[in-house]
């Protein structure tokens, strides 16, 4: 795994949790990164919809069941910074 600093990661967090927040129609503050989306209330149709944003975001390619593998928005997160980290080291 890629070593990735907490500058990287808190704007991901930031905007995951931005999102997720308004798929689950709950404030932001009360979105915790370490609560799997599951437990949030993401299911499987708004899974898809957050990977296409993450996806567009980040212009990256992935599989929608990148939101299972990585459960959490903590998780996710350090997922995306390593993808999009790795994506510009092939450039």
């Amino acid at each position: 795994m890629m070593d990735t600093d907490m500058r990287t990661i808190e704007p991901i967090v930031d905007w995951l949790v931005e999102r997720v927040a308004f798929y689950v129609e709950l404030p932001a503050q009360e979105i915790d990164p370490d609560v799997p989306l599951a437990e949030l209330g993401i299911e499987s149709v708004v899974a898809v919809s957050l990977c296409g944003e993450i996806e567009d975001r980040w212009e990256l390619d992935l599989d929608p069941t990148v939101v299972f593998d990585y459960p959490t928005i903590a998780d996710m997160a350090s997922f995306i910074a390593e993808e999009d980290a790795a994506q510009h080291q092939k450039v």
